[in-house]
């Protein structure tokens, strides 16, 4: 992805599998850089989380506070109360 000049907004991107700190560990998952030009990540597709999966997606988030996440599962919800990073994803990050 080039980022030189005006980025073009992507609508929508789509993060599934595992995240979970093995696959970010292989680096299965895009670097937090590719999401410049992205306005909505859904979150459907996920089918297992962990701390290390939601650590990634509140980088995303502090990163771009723009973006906002689609069809966070409870479990995401959960972890990141749990994390004490819920306030990330609230008005409504998530929706």
């Amino acid at each position: 992805m080039n980022f030189k000049g005006d980025a073009q907004m992507i609508e929508q991107k789509a993060i599934s599998g595992n995240l979970v700190l093995s696959e970010l560990s292989k680096q299965s998952f895009p670097n937090i850089k590719s999401y410049l030009t992205i306005k909505t990540i859904d979150l459907q597709g996920v089918k297992n989380i962990d701390s290390a999966g939601i650590a990634y997606l509140a980088q995303i988030k502090t990163t771009y506070s723009t973006i906002k996440f689609i069809n966070g599962s409870e479990k995401i919800s959960i972890l990141s109360a749990l994390y004490g990073v819920d306030f990330l994803f609230t008005e409504r990050g998530f929706q």
